[in-house]
């Protein structure tokens, strides 16, 4: 980014949303998280309304406490438990039902409606884009993200949880890859295959 782009920025309504989720976990991964977060965060996040836009690295921020204060076996799991919990019940679940309405329930629909929940989170922090690469396969291509993004392993990893609790939301299995490679560019690639969850 140059010294006249506008920085990038994270709506407030996911920061509040990460918050309300470490309140519902058990200690001492709770105490340890909110005891690590300093206060000035917290206040800006929980007197900012849910639609304004902050600093993303105060989005980073957050990711790097929870890894520190969870571990990042720990971590993984909370970002796939709240992130298929955000897309049944959270501000997703209109846009998810959106999409299944007109695609059906798939990974594949997930893709092609990603880059929205992207573009409704973040601004001015790179893009996200879905790609369906064959039957059961796909990948996420993040572009121009930028360096505060790019310097935290936490930041990055996270979004692995994510997409694996996409696929627990609509009922898949499957395995997801990350590949970090080329983070100096500003991107990261994430390959997905998945297949329909037995029953039973």
């Amino acid at each position: 980014m140059g010294t006249s782009d506008p920085p990038p920025e994270v709506r407030a309504w996911t920061l509040r949303e990460w918050l309300a989720r470490v309140r519902t976990e058990a200690d001492p991964w709770r105490t340890r998280f909110f005891d690590a977060l300093p206060a000035s965060t917290r206040e800006t996040i929980e007197s900012s309304g849910r639609t304004a836009w902050l600093p993303m690295a105060i989005h980073v921020e957050l990711a790097d406490i929870m890894e520190a204060a969870y571990g990042p076996v720990r971590a993984h799991e909370h970002y796939r438990r709240s992130f298929a919990a955000s897309l049944r019940e959270g501000v997703f679940g209109p846009l998810v039902r959106t999409g299944t309405r007109i695609f059906g329930t798939t990974p594949a629909t997930l893709l092609r409606w990603l880059h929205r929940g992207w573009d409704a989170s973040f601004r001015n922090a790179g893009r996200a884009a879905g790609e369906v690469l064959g039957p059961g396969r796909g990948q996420v291509v993040y572009s121009g993200l930028p360096p505060v993004c790019t310097a935290s392993d936490p930041w990055l990893d996270s979004a692995q949880g994510s997409i694996y609790g996409s696929l627990d939301a609509i009922g898949f299995d499957g395995v997801v890859r990350v590949d970090k490679s080329t983070r100096s560019e500003g991107r990261m690639i994430i390959s997905i295959e998945w297949s329909k969850r037995a029953r039973g």
